[in-house]
């Protein structure tokens, strides 16, 4: 079976543990926004690298910003979307 390589968007809430995460591009951490956006890569070895974490107070941007991802995690909002392209609860 051939892997293939791809992106994902996960938005969580702010944690201070963020600031220390490992990412290929930038984390300009800040600590007095409410969200965050984490890009993840899958590679066609099925690893998973972060690419580069954004913050932000305006929730409704980070989710504008992940519909461009094959595939996104709106953990605030409690919805996804998978690679099938289907939305559900989490």
């Amino acid at each position: 079976m051939k892997k293939s390589k791809y992106n994902y968007a996960i938005i969580k809430e702010n944690y201070p543990e963020l600031e220390r995460e490992s990412v290929l591009m930038h984390n300009d951490y800040k600590k007095n926004k409410k969200y965050a956006i984490i890009i993840k890569g899958v590679h066609k070895d099925s690893t998973e690298s972060i690419y580069f974490i954004e913050y932000s107070n305006d929730l409704e941007m980070l989710q504008k910003q992940a519909k461009g991802y094959m595939s996104w995690y709106n953990y605030p909002l409690g919805v996804a979307k998978s690679m099938q392209g289907y939305i559900s609860e989490i």
